[in-house]
């Protein structure tokens, strides 16, 4: 699939004509779910809803589909598939595409993307497979969904966070902007403790930011403790922070970045 398709949008991929000679009804029993499918969750909610509108109205639109074996694969519309199922629904409406597993995982993150159907983290992922399986630059993917490519890269600045934040994300635990303001903070039992704190005392943004600065207000270390950190970073060959209280105790962090190093760090001090 080329960036130039895919820089169109999803129409591009199966014109109006195409959709329209394509549509086939297939039977619930031949379609199966995509290991491709980038929403990990569906919300239950939204399922009842889907389902009471199709007992009211049917399936209106068609779910796309691949071949697969003797079977068809979801690319698009699991939701529906799953909704209609679970109703009894013998057939489906469907558009079979011929398609090869990158262009239905594009299409697939594409679809989601359009349709806003993802949480936060989904949202992330589907732009960073985007980005890095597909090559697509932050403003190509922008232009997929009409956003800005600041709202890109905020999105994935979310994948940076401890992955219980990532959860109560997905989960709808904290928003995207508290989660945002939580990246303040560069340690992270720092920003850990910070969530735990934002749940359990319910805290606003703002309350967020103002905690965020004052734990970014650190007392400007003595010139005498910086030169004990240059001299050690220069002994050891890596990153060394030392945390001198008032009362004259503190701590010393030795950074290293994988087990050859450590062991490497762990020689040059015994």
């Amino acid at each position: 699939m080329s960036k130039k398709v895919l820089g169109k949008g999803l129409e591009a991929l199966i014109p109006e004509k195409e959709r329209k000679e394509e549509l086939v009804y297939l039977s619930t029993e031949k379609i199966i779910p995509s290991s491709l499918q980038p929403r990990q969750e569906i919300d239950s909610q939204e399922l009842e809803e889907l389902k009471n509108s199709i007992k009211e109205k049917g399936v209106l639109q068609p779910i796309l589909v691949r071949r697969k074996g003797d079977r068809y694969e979801i690319i698009a519309g699991h939701r529906r598939y799953f909704a209609a199922k679970s109703l009894g629904i013998k057939e489906l409406p469907t558009i079979i595409k011929e398609l090869s597993d990158k262009d239905a995982l594009a299409f697939a993150l594409v679809e989601n993307l359009q349709r806003k159907d993802l949480n936060p983290i989904e949202e992330a992922v589907s732009f960073k497979r985007l980005h890095e399986e597909f090559d697509l630059t932050y403003e190509e993917i922008a232009r997929l969904i009409n956003k800005d490519k600041t709202y890109i890269a905020n999105a994935l600045r979310l994948l940076n966070l401890p992955s219980e934040i990532q959860e109560g994300l997905k989960k709808g635990i904290i928003s995207k902007t508290q989660a945002r303001t939580i990246l303040g903070l560069k340690e992270v039992s720092q920003q850990k403790e910070l969530f735990y704190k934002i749940i359990k005392e319910r805290l606003s943004v703002r309350e967020i930011e103002e905690k965020v600065r004052r734990k970014k207000k650190k007392p400007k270390a003595s010139p005498f403790i910086s030169e004990i950190e240059k001299k050690m970073m220069q002994a050891l060959g890596t990153k060394v922070r030392v945390f001198h209280r008032k009362n004259n105790q503190g701590k010393i962090i030795i950074e290293y970045y994988n087990l050859d190093d450590l062991e490497r760090i762990t020689k040059r001090i015994l």
